[in-house]
């Protein structure tokens, strides 16, 4: 299990995820960029996957894709060219998570 928080500042009500381990530092880039608008987008594409046992996936937002697979997703800045792995189904759990905050 992935250890993370969500956290929201006083001055900024906007939340943000804050990783245990800084490998997954671009996942909650990619939360404060992309979540705010398109959860449901996402979410809906990790559940294809996921749930109804898609092979593959994606998603592909202002400034960050996902390639969807049924074990791991990579997340890529596609402005930046940064990439890191997360296990899909805690990708999920997270958006999950960080929707329900806003």
């Amino acid at each position: 299990m992935i250890g993370y928080e969500i956290k929201i500042k006083d001055e900024d009500p906007i939340p943000v995820v804050v990783f245990e381990e800084r490998k997954y530092d671009l996942v909650g880039t990619f939360l404060l960029a992309e979540a705010r608008s398109f959860s449901r987008e996402i979410l809906s594409a990790l559940d294809e996957v996921c749930v109804e046992g898609k092979t593959s996936g994606g998603f592909a937002g202002n400034v960050f894709s996902l390639e969807i697979a049924p074990d791991m997703t990579k997340v890529t800045d596609d402005i930046m060219g940064r990439e890191c792995e997360i296990p899909t189904r805690e990708l999920k759990e997270v958006v999950e998570a960080y929707r329900k905050s806003l």
